[in-house]
C-alpha cells in the first residue's frame, strides 16, 4: 500500500471513529472519566498524525507516536488496574511508576495476556523515544545529499500511520468498554480487519 492509499483509508478510519463515538454515554465516576481524558487525547494524537503526515510534516508525525502510545496506556491502567491510591497520586502529579510497569500490569488482565504492548515497546521505544526527543534517528531524517530537509523512507511513513490507525482503534475500543457497549466493541473490531497490519514506527 502506497502512502496516499494509506492516507485516504486513515481518513476514513477516523471519520469512522468520530460518527461512532461522538455523543457516547460514559459513566461520570472519576475513574472513568481519567481514563476517558487519556483516550481521548489518544484519539487526537492520531488524528494530528494523519494530518501532519498529509501535509508532509513527517518529522512532528513521527514526534506523536510515542505521545499516542503513552495516552493509549495511561487510558488503559487508569481504567483496568490503578488503585484508589494511586488515582490519588496521579491527580496530584506525583504517581512514580515506571512506563514498563503500567504494561506489565496491564498484561496480567485477561485479553492482554499475549504480550503484544510489551512487544511494540521492546521493538519501538527506542525509536520513539529519539523522535520525541529530537534524537540521533530524528535529525538523520532531516538530511539529504544536498540539503537539510524531511527524507523518511515511504516504508518508514507507512509504519508510523498503520501503527498510529491501530492504536487509535484500540483507544476507541477502550472507550467502548468504558461505556459498556459490546455493540460497539464489535463494531470497532470488524473496521479493525480493513485496516491493515499492527506495524511498529
Amino acid at each position: 500500500m502506497r502512502t496516499k492509499e494509506l492516507i485516504i483509508k486513515s481518513e476514513e478510519l477516523i471519520q469512522w471513529l468520530d460518527k461512532h463515538i461522538d455523543g457516547i454515554e460514559i459513566s461520570s465516576e472519576e475513574r472513568t472519566r481519567l481514563a476517558a481524558g487519556c483516550l481521548d487525547t489518544a484519539l487526537e494524537h492520531h488524528q494530528a498524525i494523519l494530518l501532519l503526515v498529509s501535509r508532509s510534516l513527517f518529522g512532528s508525525a513521527f514526534a506523536l507516536v510515542r505521545l499516542l502510545f503513552e495516552a493509549y496506556i495511561r487510558g488503559i491502567w487508569l481504567h483496568r488496574c490503578a488503585s484508589d491510591s494511586e488515582l490519588e497520586l496521579f491527580k496530584a502529579e506525583k504517581l512514580d511508576k515506571k512506563f514498563g510497569t503500567f504494561i506489565q500490569e496491564i498484561e496480567r488482565i485477561e485479553g492482554f495476556e499475549e504480550c503484544v504492548l510489551s512487544n511494540a515497546k521492546l521493538k519501538s521505544w527506542s525509536a520513539m523515544n529519539s523522535y520525541t526527543h529530537t534524537g540521533f534517528m530524528q535529525i538523520v531524517r532531516r538530511n539529504t545529499a544536498s540539503a537539510i530537509e524531511p527524507n523518511y523512507t515511504e516504508g518508514e511513513i507507512l509504519e508510523a500511520l498503520n501503527f498510529a490507525n491501530a492504536i487509535g482503534l484500540l483507544s476507541a475500543l477502550e472507550i467502548s468498554h468504558l461505556a459498556g457497549s459490546e455493540e460497539l466493541a464489535n463494531s470497532i473490531l470488524e473496521q479493525a480487519k480493513g485496516i491493515g497490519p499492527n506495524s511498529k514506527p
